[in-house]
């Protein structure tokens, strides 16, 4: 396996692996993105070539392209190997040692797709499922859109399926554990089908895998009776708060577009994407999680939101808003006008829909407008009711600008002074930590002491300029018969390997170095634009900086030599004290030499 590793990762680049993912821009020798693991507006997220590494300066994050797909899509060491490997060309050789967990997600994954196949063919061409179809197209969707959606229908006798997954040699087992069957109370032996009589939505993840189903219940005597919508439990493949339905689909549309239309339910969706609005994913709710935030994030920074119009009285759709701006995305809000939904709307009229999805409201002025109207501005009541359902939410408005923009058009509502709205935010502002007892933090006393720093600080930039000048290896080799050591044991090692090659390559050198240095010097080698120095300038710093650790060495050195001066004069070992003082003036010449540079 380790020689199929090294294939991939020669056959591929990280550049052009990573860009599949992220918009990355070239900066200097590295190429630069947001970083997708972390909420940021300021890129911090690095790909370098060389190195063929990526590494975020504001998480930390790093590693190679298969710690970048792991991390990125959530997924095990395989399955980064198997999907790398595809993009390679290359037949991976198979393996027995996958996990038990391994297992039984592929054949989770199996099982779903077969059900995915057998409920599109139950609507499309079984007699069974007639009246399901009439349902569907009578609603306006197509029969291409249906087969773009894989749309299903599951048969009110559950045993059509189970026989037929059954023949496929699935277990019983296996079934209840996609979620879409339970076993019977009345029949130990007895499945039934979570979906039964149901139209079905298959629920894929953005890489096109089938995690699960949402099933809405169909027209007739016991519909009123009947929960609208049910969707797939909580399996080891299937959770609600990670998945967006449609993202598998539309993915490319609102990478392209810029933004991304947020609706609720599959039909809200189904509808617009039908009339060429693609840009758009289903939360199935009013409220989304953070994880579909972040994975929102990869695509778009600007969301348009296309939930029923009551949405904004939602504490969790609210909240949800927070945590969508706390991450820097722009958020605004589609006027639905007298329509409940986008399904209703886009049917009505196509293009009014488009221009009402261009005419999007900022969602802020939006939830001020709300309140204006449920609670009103004439009555001291209602406007007290109206500060404490806007301000909570405009007070955690993350631009500090916009917060004050938006203040102000608070106080022009409410006819007020924006000093007396202010003074209201205050109540409602996160509070602030706790401060820290001094005593109760634990430091490492190296580090924290100010001259370690600051050896720390000119070590590491020492390393920068030999890594950034055009001879590193003869330059290495210089500094060691200029310094007699470095402090930090780190870029010690460093600067021995590097002044003992022949020949340096990043990648090659990277390579031979232990894990914790390889670290180090990937660190350093990603920080490398910050040099920007001529020739003679960048021979100048050279010289600047062993002269700056030669005088901290040299002060130091004096400083134990004073003490072991009067030490002797007090035991009265003349030669001991004659030779250490000698030592002490040969440091203090060469002191002296170094500060007379400076002036």
């Amino acid at each position: 396996m380790d020689n199929q590793v090294e294939e991939i990762k020669q056959k591929l680049d990280a550049v052009t692996v990573i860009s599949r993912y992220l918009p990355l821009k070239k900066k200097g020798r590295n190429y630069w993105a947001p970083c997708p693991f972390h909420g940021e507006k300021t890129p911090s997220f690095t790909v370098s070539p060389e190195l063929q590494i990526f590494k975020c300066f504001g998480c930390g994050k790093a590693g190679d392209i298969f710690t970048f797909l792991q991390e990125y899509e959530k997924i095990g060491f395989r399955e980064a190997l198997e999907e790398l490997a595809k993009q390679a060309g290359i037949k991976l050789v198979q393996s027995e040692n996958l996990t038990k967990q391994e297992s039984q997600k592929k054949l989770l994954l199996q099982i779903n797709a077969e059900v995915s196949r057998f409920y599109h063919y139950m609507l499309i061409k079984h007699p069974l499922g007639k009246p399901a179809l009439k349902y569907v197209l009578d609603r306006g969707i197509t029969p291409q859109t249906i087969k773009h959606f894989q749309i299903g229908y599951s048969p009110e006798n559950p045993q059509l399926i189970i026989n037929y997954l059954t023949k496929k040699s699935f277990s019983q087992s296996d079934l209840i554990a996609t979620g879409t069957f339970g076993q019977s109370q009345y029949g130990a032996h007895r499945l039934y089908d979570r979906f039964q009589n149901r139209l079905v939505f298959p629920l894929s993840d953005h890489r096109d895998r089938i995690l699960g189903f949402s099933g809405r219940i169909l027209p007739g005597p016991k519909a009123d009776k009947m929960a609208k919508y049910v969707n797939s439990p909580e399996t080891e493949l299937y959770h609600k708060s990670q998945t967006l339905f449609g993202l598998n689909l539309s993915k490319e549309t609102i990478r392209q577009k810029g933004n991304c239309i947020v609706v609720e339910g599959e039909f809200d969706l189904i509808s617009p994407y039908q009339f060429g609005i693609k840009n758009i994913v289903a939360v199935k709710g009013t409220a989304f999680t953070q994880e579909q935030l972040q994975l929102l994030k990869r695509y778009t920074d600007s969301l348009i939101l296309g939930l029923d119009s009551d949405f904004a009285g939602s504490a969790a759709a609210i909240k949800s808003i927070e945590s969508a701006d706390a991450l820097g995305f722009d958020i605004k809000v589609i006027d639905l006008k007298n329509f409940k939904d986008p399904d209703e709307a886009v049917r009505a009229d196509t293009k009014a829909f488009s221009q009402s999805v261009d005419n999007a409201i900022p969602i802020w002025d939006f939830i001020i407008n709300s309140a204006v109207k449920t609670y009103g501005t004439d009555t001291p009541r209602g406007r007290k009711l109206l500060l404490s359902s806007v301000l909570p939410s405009l007070s955690k408005i993350e631009n500090s600008v916009i917060k004050s923009d938006y203040y102000r058009k608070l106080a022009n509502q409410l006819a007020t002074s924006e000093e007396a709205v202010l003074q209201e935010a205050v109540k409602y502002q996160p509070g602030a930590a706790a401060p820290t007892p001094i005593n109760s933090v634990k430091s490492d006393p190296k580090t924290s002491d100010p001259v370690s720093t600051k050896i720390e600080k000119l070590e590491e930039y020492l390393l920068l300029l030999i890594l950034s000048a055009k001879k590193p290896i003869s330059l290495s080799q210089k500094i060691k018969k200029n310094l007699e050591t470095l402090t930090f044991p780190k870029f010690q090692k460093l600067l021995n390997l590097l002044s003992a090659q022949k020949k340096f390559r990043a990648n090659n050198f990277s390579q031979i170095l232990p894990p914790e240095l390889s670290q180090v010097f990937q660190d350093l080698y990603l920080q490398l634009d910050q040099i920007k120095l001529d020739s003679r300038q960048h021979h100048h710093e050279v010289k600047k900086t062993i002269n700056q650790l030669s005088e901290i060495n040299l002060k130091s050195q004096l400083k134990q030599l004073s003490g072991k001066i009067a030490q002797l004069e007090n035991q009265g070992s003349p030669e001991s004290l004659r030779q250490v003082e000698n030592d002490y003036n040969l440091a203090l010449q060469k002191l002296s030499k170094i500060q007379s540079q400076k002036s």
